[in-house]
């Protein structure tokens, strides 16, 4: 008998050590009204977003836009508009300065100030400052087709908010116009979606794309998704701009010339001086064949006749020697005289890239009828 209570006492200790597991102790609390109502807001606001990014990844085109103080400090708005196959169009505020950009058919070009190429080490500042030139994302803090291209920045802004303190309550305020925002902060900046279905993309921190360079593009860019007549503006816009580029600059291109030849001739009694000059240049990059542009400038200087300067202009191979000359007169007070005359001759050279812009707007006119405009 004593060994059959043994074996009672330790079942019936086993059946309650389970049933206490089934047991619901008093003071134990579950989630409370309050913190359910803030894990609401939260998962709220996390569609609101998800909802906002799915938007602008979808999108067709949408511009982007910033403000930046003008020469005499006023605020100027830029706009920015871009495909999601990167063909874009129009200005971005870099390091405070405004530089225009075209981008089509995979190929970028910028017009800039000479100061601003001049920073970025091209010595042909001066005369890249005045046109457009043919370049890569090398050529500005960040590559602006790529980062803003809508399907990259949803993407970007969806990482960039999942690394985000999802505990916080969320952040709401108004525009302006009075549109509900909510504010989505971290460290870089603050990304803004609407409050309201259907819920859009209001506006981001460029350092949230890209936090190298983004902050070169200034705090806030504001974004809209482009449609209807206003992606058409854009197609249209971005054929006048393929036609105004022209034949621009080719700064993936680099060339140095030298003079390896000078002849210098005067004519007795008539005081008209002649340089001819070897021009030789050496090419590395750019697409095989492109001609370089030459530009000889001759300073002629006399004692007692002053100095003259003449300029030409030729078009040469790569990789060739070209003879070039131009010539000046001088008025010679006593035609018996004998004059000793200088020329200190120098060249530059630049390649210029051909620009099939017929070609360039039929690849246009098949992308955008493929995204709906």
């Amino acid at each position: 008998m004593p060994a059959r209570r043994l074996r009672i006492g330790a079942f019936a200790a086993l059946c309650f050590l389970v049933a206490g597991c089934d047991v619901a102790i008093d003071g134990a609390a579950g989630i409370s009204p309050a913190e359910q109502q803030r894990v609401d807001r939260r998962d709220e606001q996390r569609g609101a977003v998800e909802s906002a990014l799915k938007e602008l990844e979808q999108a067709p085109a949408v511009v982007y836009k910033s403000t930046i103080k003008d020469a005499s400090g006023k605020p100027a708005d830029l706009e920015f508009r871009i495909t999601r196959n990167g063909s874009a169009h129009g200005a971005l505020p870099v390091d405070g300065q405004t530089i225009q950009v075209v981008s089509a058919d995979k190929q970028l070009y910028l017009s800039a100030t000479p100061e601003y190429w001049k920073a970025h080490g091209l010595g042909n500042s001066e005369q890249y400052g005045t046109g457009w030139v043919r370049t890569d994302s090398s050529d500005l803090p960040v590559n602006a087709v790529e980062v803003l291209n809508p399907r990259k920045a949803a993407s970007t802004l969806r990482t960039a908010v999942s690394a985000m303190n999802r505990l916080t309550d969320p952040v709401r305020s108004k525009l302006p116009d009075g549109t509900e925002v909510y504010d989505v902060g971290s460290g870089l900046g603050t990304l803004r979606v609407t409050t309201a279905a259907p819920h859009r993309v209001v506006s981001f921190a460029p350092s949230l794309v890209d936090a190298a360079g983004g902050k070169t593009l200034g705090a806030e860019m504001r974004v809209e998704p482009l449609t209807g007549d206003a992606l058409k503006k854009l197609q249209t816009d971005l054929d006048g701009a393929v036609g105004g580029v022209g034949q621009p600059f080719d700064a993936l291109t680099q060339v140095s010339v030298s003079v390896v030849d000078d002849k210098l001739d005067c004519t007795d009694f008539v005081g008209t001086c002649r340089a001819t000059i070897g021009v030789a240049n050496t090419v590395i990059g750019g697409a095989s064949g492109t001609p370089v542009h030459l530009t000889l400038t001759v300073e002629f200087s006399a004692q007692s006749l002053g100095a003259q300067t003449c300029t030409a202009d030729a078009n040469a191979a790569p990789d060739t020697t070209t003879s070039m000359s131009c010539e000046v007169k001088f008025k010679l007070p006593n035609r018996n005289a004998s004059y000793q005359v200088q020329a200190k001759p120098a060249a530059r050279g630049e390649v210029r890239v051909p620009v099939d812009v017929n070609g360039v707007r039929e690849k246009l006119k098949s992308e955008f009828a493929a995204l709906g405009g």
